[in-house]
């Protein structure tokens, strides 16, 4: 049976967060995504990259931030990334929302008017 050891890992973490990368580059440069709404995403799989480059650094801001384990420390990089993204997420969605909500009622009313114009056409 394959055993993995940590060399074997830390290449499958460098070649994951770089293709990571990769496709947030390519999804900017095909314009599938914004800049502005990239960034977390960059910084994450740059933040992914650098730990799967120097696994040291994991240690030693674990042990700052006082978690025991440095797989906890990354799943706790993981959860912080995460809701980043997803607060990003809220609040595009919720600016979306304003958007939607103010052009429903400019629609409203070029409609009202449309049709009072169109009643006016027929009086005559």
């Amino acid at each position: 049976m394959f055993q993995w050891h940590d060399s074997d890992l830390q290449v499958l973490l460098i070649f994951g967060a770089i293709v990571l990368f990769v496709m947030i580059v390519w999804l900017i440069k095909n314009k599938k995504i914004e800049v502005k709404y990239s960034i977390i995403w960059l910084a994450f799989s740059a933040t992914m990259i650098l730990f799967a480059v120097f696994p040291y650094l994991v240690l030693v801001l674990g042990d700052i931030s006082g978690v025991a384990n440095p797989v906890n420390f990354i799943f706790l990089t993981l959860f912080v990334f995460i809701l980043l993204i997803m607060l990003s997420v809220s609040a595009v969605i919720s600016g979306f929302s304003t958007k939607i909500k103010r052009l429903a009622q400019a629609n409203a009313l070029l409609e009202k008017r449309v049709r009072e114009l169109e009643k006016k056409l027929e009086d005559k």
